[in-house]
């Protein structure tokens, strides 16, 4: 990335001279003409265009039927351009369109010459002052909605089961590798990354970075029926002139790509992702090595993770474990996220993002969470009954209780297991704290306070028969079935039971009142070798 950096740099500086001539947005803004609408008030439109920033792009805005309503201008060395358009205009579906002009390819650090990018706007959505920045996305979205004719909502929701995110045209990307990442929102660095994947999968799909313009049409082309899998209706999907078709697991390549994004360096820092072997949903434990110019950083007090899931309509976070520094700059840090990235049967469920904050930098990282195998249930789920949370709307609604299963270990011969959960309840979307007796809870958007006054937690291996006691193993929301407590679990699949009582109320799998033996308890299936 270091490489890149310094190569990327170099040729944007050999190439703004050759770019400065026609790179002036403000002075090739010709004033608007449209016969077919010839009134209205002018207003200024601007933006960018993003591969990453591309400098002397023509940038034209169009109607769906090809009618030019403004431009065209050049875009600048940074890809912004800014283009005056009747307000008239702003009502009918409009096509912002880029050609041509040039950037230095994200993976492979090459000066490379733009095709055709895209932005498709919905009329009555612009006002004056508005941006649209066209980037990767925005062009297989606009492909979707003009060569497919795809709706709204259709182009919405094929787009987001392939890319595990929302398109947003009004976000302004910035490169991965910019020095001035570290003030930029996350919308914008998420933005720039997924610009560089696509790059990357560009590259590791053989083609060279001016190809990639091919396949963002093959891509769309692709989607046009629903899946991500390389054939639309009429069969295998060409990308453009290359002689390459899209692969049939275009799909799995993508999401790969995506995930080998472990690296982030900003100022004098760079951090290293490392997911575990099984990178699944649940208990999941990572490392972190974090370096700068003298190597392994140690000792770091303000170290924080934040995990956050961006979902087609919500964001929420999820649990958090412990951060233990392992030594050299090493961290091992847990996490218990709440779902996958995508369900079993490829339904996309969001983005994960991992930020890591430290020294007041930070770093971003999208791993791909996979789902937990069903023969080992990762988390299991109980309600408050009483114990209510206001919920963004303003309704009252069960508190969750998230119960994971945190260990399991065999101590010796025998059947004998010690088993750990994890549990935390939910105080708002952005906020899981490990269930500790003796703390408050808050109840969302303006709740009561809750206070946990006692916590009993237990476990049965034989259908609720017998139950037994869990011991809390500190103030980190674990508790441990071992020594008499341990659970009998035979080789094969196994089912246990756990209830769990909180400030002597027991929750429920529904939030009504508890019925013994009927919904007091959540299952885990555990399967022992």
């Amino acid at each position: 990335m270091e490489f890149h950096k310094l190569l990327r740099y170099s040729l944007i500086s050999g190439s703004i001279a050759i770019l400065a001539a026609c790179s002036s947005a403000d002075s090739s803004n010709p004033t608007p003409t449209n016969p077919t609408n010839p009134t209205g008030t002018l207003v200024t439109i601007s933006g960018s265009v993003f591969a990453s920033d591309v400098g002397g792009a023509t940038v034209n805005i169009k109607q769906t039927d090809g009618t030019v309503v403004a431009g065209p201008v050049t875009t600048n060395s940074d890809g912004s351009y800014s283009v005056d358009i009747l307000d008239t205009d702003l009502a009918s579906d409009l096509v912002v369109e880029s050609t041509g002009g040039g950037f230095v390819d994200e993976e492979t650090g090459a000066n490379t010459t733009a095709g055709t990018m895209l932005a498709f706007v919905d009329g009555g959505t612009l006002a004056d002052g508005d941006s649209v920045h066209v980037t990767p996305d925005s062009t297989i979205y606009a492909e979707l909605r003009t060569t497919h004719g795809k709706t709204t909502a259709a182009a919405q929701t094929s787009f987001f089961s392939a890319f595990a995110h929302n398109p947003d045209f009004s976000v302004d990307p910035i490169a991965v590798d910019d020095p001035t990442a570290m003030t930029a929102s996350d919308a914008s660095i998420h933005a720039g990354w997924l610009a560089a994947v696509f790059s990357r999968l560009t590259a590791n799909l053989g083609l060279t970075p001016e190809q990639q313009f091919d396949l963002f049409a093959a891509l769309a082309q692709d989607l046009s029926n629903g899946d991500l899998d390389g054939s639309d209706a009429s069969g295998a999907v060409a990308i453009g002139t290359t002689g390459s078709n899209l692969p049939a697991d275009i799909l799995d390549q993508y999401i790969a790509t995506a995930g080998s994004f472990d690296t982030a360096t900003a100022a004098n820092m760079t951090v290293t992702y490392t997911p575990p072997m099984m990178n699944v949903h649940g208990k999941n434990v990572f490392k972190l090595m974090i370096e700068d110019n003298l190597g392994g950083v140690t000792g770091l007090t303000d170290l924080q993770v934040m995990p956050m899931m961006y979902m087609a309509d919500r964001t929420h976070s999820t649990p958090m474990g412990a951060i233990t520094e392992l030594g050299g700059g090493e961290y091992e840090v847990t996490a218990y996220y709440l779902m996958p990235s995508r369900m079993m049967d490829g339904t996309t469920m969001g983005t994960w993002e991992l930020k890591v904050m430290t020294n007041m930098k930070t770093f971003h990282f999208y791993p791909n969470i996979d789902m937990a195998m069903m023969s080992n249930t990762a988390r299991v789920q109980l309600k408050g009954v009483d114990d209510m949370i206001v919920n963004m709307d303003g309704l009252p609604i069960p508190r969750n209780y998230n119960i994971f299963r945190d260990n399991l270990e065999k101590p010796g011969a025998g059947d004998n297991h010690n088993f750990d959960v994890f549990i935390a309840p939910m105080e708002n979307m952005m906020s899981f704290p490990a269930l500790v007796d003796g703390d408050t809870l808050t109840s969302g958007m303006g709740g009561t306070p809750y206070l946990v006054n006692g916590v009993t937690v237990e476990a049965s291996d034989d259908d609720g028969i017998t139950w037994n006691t869990g011991v809390p193993t500190g103030t980190d929301g674990v508790w441990n079935f071992s020594g008499s407590e341990a659970l009998t679990l035979p080789s094969g699949e196994n089912q246990v039971r756990v209830r769990l009582t909180v400030s002597s109320e027991v929750k429920t799998t529904n939030g009504l009142t508890a019925d013994p033996g009927v919904n007091d308890f959540a299952t885990f299936t555990i399967t022992v070798p």
